[in-house]
């Protein structure tokens, strides 16, 4: 296993720069990798076995979904974000996810509602085992859920640019002292509402657990630049 232990690229049926850039997500997303750090293209290759092309390719693609930076004479590094982007993400995903609760409300049909049942369980499993990347995965599908209850297209094209720094975010916060379980209970009291055609409280939870997520991160960015 090599020093970046991003794993070894097996005989999938991908593109491999495909692969490569599923692989160096995931590495970034698991905490890996961390804010500042400088990766370069002869690293990945040594420990991934392959050439260059792939890598540079995937390199580049990771940079346009913004987790990674090109800085000039440093190359690509992991993004650092500044308590500004928190904010900026954290406002506009309220406004977004509590729009999709409140459209869900009038529009999602039982099927649905037994899916995010079904969600909701494997988290409380997931919780119960201390496995926060199972958690984190399950918690991005429940609001995409939600989302697509909403029944509007676009309101799920517009989230699309900005899902890769609420994932990001979301790993941050679940990997918090004690957050799993509020998390969880945060998503019951949603589902509950949302259920119930609760109108009023389903878009005040949401709103109060997006939040959460931006506090829990914005205080971790503030520690991290010794900001009281």
């Amino acid at each position: 296993m090599g020093k970046l232990q991003i794993g070894n690229i097996k005989d999938e049926r991908k593109y491999l720069r495909d692969i490569i850039f599923e692989k160096l997500q995931q590495a970034i997303f698991s905490g890996k990798f961390k804010s500042g750090e400088r990766i370069t293209e002869k690293e990945i290759t040594e420990e991934l076995k392959v050439s260059r092309t792939p890598v540079r390719e995937a390199l580049y693609r990771l940079a346009s979904t913004g987790l990674i930076k090109i800085i000039p004479h440093r190359g690509f590094v992991i993004s650092r974000w500044s308590s500004k982007e928190i904010k900026d993400v954290i406002e506009l995903r309220i406004a977004l996810e509590v729009f999709a609760v409140k459209l869900a409300i009038q529009r999602i049909l039982p099927s649905e509602i037994n899916e995010l049942k079904i969600l909701i369980a494997k988290m409380e499993k997931a919780v119960k085992k201390v496995d926060m990347m199972k958690a984190s995965h399950l918690n991005s599908l429940f609001h995409d859920k939600i989302i697509l209850a909403s029944k509007n297209k676009e309101l799920f094209e517009v989230m699309e640019p900005i899902k890769n720094k609420i994932h990001h975010f979301r790993i941050i916060s679940i990997f918090t002292p004690n957050r799993l379980e509020g998390s969880l209970k945060e998503h019951k009291a949603i589902f509950n509402a949302l259920k119930n055609k609760d109108d009023k409280s389903a878009q005040r939870l949401m709103a109060k657990h997006i939040q959460e997520v931006g506090s829990i991160i914005e205080k971790k960015i503030k520690e991290k630049e010794g900001i009281k």
